[in-house]
């Protein structure tokens, strides 16, 4: 099985060496167990739906994510699982339970190669082998976005009453398994002491090397923070907090 083909791999080669295997490990369709298929509803003897997070950022050659199912699928024998469609590249990755195969464990297996943009996971079959015959009717389009990861720093300095603040961008690369600095909007933003709520400083944008600075009077302490607005590629992201 492909999953464990790569837990052995990164046993052996560590995670650097990952990313050549992840590039090659396209995950073929979920093949429903035989007259299990989603278009057999006519003998449908329950329900089965799929929970997953639907927010994912790719930010390592393999993210495991987590998915949950619910509904009368949940017994011993159980074979289900959903393919993950993409728009334009149709099936490329699935989530699916077999409470016999340690691969089917309900994790969602995102690859540095797999693409990003709006998807589904589609059913691709429920049902049971201690039923012959019967199947589960599950839930369809479940909604999913991949984006790349992003990463914000920021660093500070005062001196007397003019408090400078740096802030960096950066974007994860899936072809060098690395985060590199890019051009990107975002804002400072500024929290008072003792409080939660964030406010904005000032809107700003990264020059090429990813980085911008702002220098202001203030006299009083304050937390601050670099934060990076979503794209159609990347999501928004806050950096940790300084203090100036």
């Amino acid at each position: 099985m492909i999953r464990r083909t790569l837990t052995a791999a990164i046993a052996v080669l560590g995670l650097a060496a990952v990313t050549p295997l992840a590039a090659s490990a396209v995950r073929p369709p979920f093949p429903a167990p035989p007259g299990h298929g989603p278009s057999a509803m006519a003998q449908a003897a329950g329900t089965c739906n799929l929970s997953v997070t639907n927010r994912v950022a790719l930010g390592r050659p393999i993210t495991i994510i987590p998915g949950k199912i619910t509904g009368d699928c949940v017994r011993q024998g159980n074979t289900s699982g959903w393919n993950l469609t993409h728009p334009s590249k149709g099936v490329v990755n699935f989530i699916a339970w077999d409470d016999r195969d340690p691969d089917y464990d309900g994790t969602w297996w995102l690859f540095a190669a797999d693409p990003i943009g709006v998807q589904k996971f589609v059913a691709g079959g429920s049902g049971n082998y201690n039923e012959p015959g019967v199947t589960y009717t599950q839930n369809t389009n479940v909604p999913v976005t991949v984006k790349l990861a992003a990463g914000a720093w920021i660093s500070s300095s005062r001196k007397a009453d003019v408090v400078t603040l740096k802030g960096t961008s950066l974007l994860y690369s899936v072809s060098n398994n690395n985060y590199f600095k890019r051009s990107a909007g975002g804002v400072f933003q500024f929290r008072e002491i003792g409080q939660s709520n964030w406010q904005t400083l000032k809107s700003v944008w990264t020059n090429s090397k990813g980085e911008v600075s702002l220098s202001y009077r203030y006299s009083k302490t304050r937390d601050y923070r670099f934060a990076l607005y979503s794209t159609p590629i990347s999501w928004d992201l806050g950096s940790a907090t300084t203090r100036r």
